[in-house]
């Protein structure tokens, strides 16, 4: 029995900081917000990024990630967790929700697509799931408002208690402060903050080198580096927290122990490096080279990157499921900046990113010459239309263009002085192209343009003394339209007026006509 006791005393002291711990989690990117803001590029990115650590090295059992999805659905991710929290407190197991989200904002609340989460909302959501421990991560512009007026607390001295199982209360990290935008860059493909709370938790922020990163370290690490790294902006970004917390120790987020492989920087390099994982397509980390520092990495394909001025130095290196795998100056080779392993991932997302807005819609409506009219009433009847329009616009640019289908007819009548009434039916087809000017992205929209539209018409007589009589012709016209945008729904109404280029007599020209469509579709 002598023997055994120490033996299993190493391995309780041994046991991973959560043992007896529910952690679950929620990861939110919406690259959308507003109407009137600019689409971002990786906001949906950086949360898959969150949700894969905090799976692989933070102990969550379930993370839900959505992307790009509405507040309602956010709120039942929040709401669908609470009676697996429940059911682990009455067990006698400490709970923690994390929250991570990354996308539009403001002071005042998180812009899902074209809904709102408020801040006063997210708060109250928290603190309703049941959960000991509430960590709230928040990557988005004036995040900062979600502090309390006693939060936002710089330059951080944290002082806990000893027992982390007793923990309770909420903490959020923001990515700026109330007044303060946030930003992402392509040199590290996402959003600073994210950036640099990911490089932490992977082990960059490891203060004190005990095989944790705790939630006082993770917040040091990432409030230095981003400060450090916006200097240059029009304006410093700067990390805020709130942690109303009880009964406290160190909270960890992540643990070295969970990983089977990790990358080591012994201090022995000068200047800032960043891995990426060409498996997985993605900067994972920022270190100094100059500090000891192990990196928890999944088994893969790393490049270690220096950013020289014109060029960077390079370092390829597999990594092995139970490999350690020493990042040394030897490994280094010169290579142009356009060609490194990350370059040409990060610029295809950034030029799939600045692609147009593509949104597709059906049509419903109709054509008409004017009933009174020669042409309406001797030559073509008003008649309905189906189509399709494809519109492409550049983000919040003023201008867009579109392509458009349309294909109809139906049953008329044409009145002939010697004949009266003669029963007719018209097949219409057409196609057009249109440029114009629209007003800034918002919930209502409106636009003009010009067009050019080919035209065709084939009329058959019903009672058969005529061969079918067919028109071809080139029409320029004009378009106005107006509608709603919730979302990326689009509902529009469209007016159309053209002058066809030929006639159907020598004696009235360019016959002008009359397009009128009801527009609904999807914005890509």
């Amino acid at each position: 029995m002598s023997r055994i006791l120490p033996v299993l005393v190493a391995l309780f002291a041994a046991l991973p900081a959560w043992a007896g711990e529910l952690r679950v989690g929620v990861f939110v990117g919406n690259n959308a917000g507003r109407p009137s803001e600019q689409e971002l590029i990786f906001a949906a990115a950086d949360a898959r990024k969150m949700r894969d650590l905090f799976e692989q090295f933070g102990n969550v059992q379930e993370a839900v990630l959505l992307e790009n999805e509405s507040r309602r659905n956010v709120v039942g991710a929040i709401s669908g967790l609470h009676k697996r929290i429940v059911d682990a407190r009455n067990q006698g197991d400490h709970t923690t929700l994390f929250f991570y989200y990354s996308g539009h904002g403001d002071s005042e609340s998180l812009h899902l697509g074209s809904t709102d989460l408020t801040h006063e909302e997210l708060r109250k959501m928290l603190d309703d799931s049941g959960a000991d421990v509430r960590i709230a991560m928040l990557d988005a512009c004036q995040s900062g408002g979600v502090l309390r007026a006693k939060g936002g607390v710089r330059g951080p001295s944290f002082g806990f208690a000893v027992d982390v199982s007793q923990a309770k209360g909420t903490a959020f990290l923001t990515s700026s402060a109330a007044s303060e935008l946030s930003q992402e860059s392509a040199e590290v493909g996402g959003g600073f903050f994210t950036h640099y709370l990911h490089s932490a938790l992977l082990g960059a922020g490891d203060a004190n080198r005990d095989g944790e990163v705790t939630l006082p370290e993770a917040y040091q690490f990432v409030y230095g580096e981003t400060v450090f790294s916006t200097r240059d902006a029009q304006r410093t970004q700067t990390p805020e927290f709130d942690f109303d917390l009880t009964g406290a120790g160190a909270i960890p987020m992540t643990t070295l122990e969970a990983a089977t492989s990790k990358m080591s920087f012994l201090g022995d390099l000068s200047g800032t490096y960043s891995v990426w994982d060409e498996s997985r397509k993605r900067y994972v980390a920022e270190v100094d080279g100059s500090r000891p520092i192990q990196l928890a990495v999944r088994p893969g394909s790393y490049f270690v990157h220096k950013r020289m001025p014109g060029w960077v130095d390079e370092a390829e290196y597999q990594v092995r499921r139970g490999e350690t795998r020493t990042v040394v100056q030897e490994d280094f080779v010169s290579v142009p900046y356009e060609q490194t392993a990350a370059r040409g991932d990060l610029d295809r997302v950034v030029r799939r990113a600045k692609l147009p807005d593509v949104s597709l819609r059906m049509m419903i409506g109709g054509r008409s010459f004017g009933d009174g009219t020669v042409v309406g009433s001797q030559y073509i009847p008003q008649h309905g239309l189906l189509g399709v329009e494809a519109r492409f616009q550049n983000g919040t640019s003023a201008t867009y263009w579109s392509v458009d289908f349309q294909t109809g007819g139906g049953p008329g009548t044409l009145n002939f002085a010697e004949l009266g009434q003669v029963p007719v039916i018209v097949q219409a087809y057409s196609g057009a192209v249109t440029f114009g000017f629209t007003s800034k992205p918002a919930l209502f929209q409106f636009g003009m343009g010009g067009r050019a539209q080919v035209i065709g018409f084939t009329r058959h007589f019903v009672n058969g003394t005529v061969e079918p009589q067919s028109s071809l012709s080139l029409a320029p016209g004009i378009q106005g339209w107006a509608g709603i945008h919730p979302g990326r729904a689009v509902v529009e109404l469209q007016h159309h007026t053209h002058i066809m280029a030929t006639s159907f007599t020598d004696d009235r020209p360019h016959p002008a006509y009359m397009e009128l469509y009801l527009t609904a579709g999807y914005r890509f």
